[in-house]
Order: structure tokens, then C-alpha cells, then sequence
């Protein structure tokens, strides 16, 4: 034998020890890949059925909201009513305002006058009087 045959000898010898090395390894490596393809596929059925439910919530919503703009449609006429009678009453008021700022005067004058004749506590007087008979006829009515 020369040394050309020798030296393939020893290759050949060197590649069998390697692949009796590499069995338990490709081994390990085939029950990882299986794993690796169980775990892809609950995944993909996991990922299934969320996609379902979420399709279900995302309907619902959707419903919920056309059920509720419906609802503040309905709504809208109130709140118009409401804009229509404070609108109503803004006018009113400053139809008042305007018809009772002239008579102020005329108030103020008789306020005024009152003053004048000191008769600020026979009225208070008088008032106070009318009270108790009405707070009396109450009493009355009660008893």
C-alpha cells in the first residue's frame, strides 16, 4: 500500500467515527424539529380560534355601536327642544328686562317716598302681621 491509499484509509476510518459522533446529535435534532412542528401547529389552531372570537367581539361592538347611534339619534330631537325652549326663554327674559327697566324708575320713587314718611318699619309692621294670621290659619287647618 502506498501512502495515498493509507491516507484514505485513515479519511474513511476518521468520517465513520464521526458519523457514529453525529447519530445521537441528528437524533436530538429530529425529536426538537417534531416538537418544534407540534408547538407550530397548536399555535396555528390557538391563533384559529382567537381570530374567531375576536371576530365575534369586533361584530358585537359594531352592533352595540349602530345601536347606540340610533338610540342619540333619536335624541337629537329632545336636545333641540331643549336648545328651542332656552331660547325661548333668553327672549322672554330680555323682553322683561327691557318692559321693567322702565318701570325701575317709577319703583325707585316710591322706595323713595316711603323712606321719606319713615313709614319703612310700619310696613315691615304690617307684613309681619300678615304672617302670623297666615301662619295661624295654617295652625288652624292642621288642628
Amino acid at each position: 500500500m502506498d501512502w495515498l491509499g493509507i491516507g484514505v484509509f485513515i479519511l474513511s476510518l476518521g468520517f465513520a467515527g464521526l458519523v457514529f459522533i453525529l447519530i445521537p446529535v441528528m437524533k436530538k435534532l429530529s425529536a426538537t424539529l417534531g416538537n418544534t412542528a407540534d408547538t407550530v401547529a397548536t399555535v396555528n389552531k390557538s391563533i384559529g380560534e382567537v381570530t374567531g372570537e375576536a371576530t365575534v367581539i369586533l361584530f358585537n361592538a359594531n352592533e352595540t355601536l349602530v345601536d347606540v347611534n340610533e338610540k342619540i339619534s333619536k335624541l337629537n330631537p329632545l336636545f333641540d327642544i331643549i336648545h328651542d325652549t332656552g331660547t325661548s326663554a333668553q327672549h322672554l327674559t330680555s323682553t322683561l328686562v327691557k318692559y321693567t327697566s322702565g318701570k325701575t324708575d317709577r319703583a325707585k320713587s316710591g322706595v323713595d317716598a316711603v323712606d321719606r314718611t319713615n313709614l319703612e318699619g310700619l310696613l315691615r309692621g304690617a307684613a309681619f302681621i300678615y304672617y302670623l294670621r297666615q301662619a295661624k290659619k295654617e295652625y288652624d287647618a292642621n288642628n
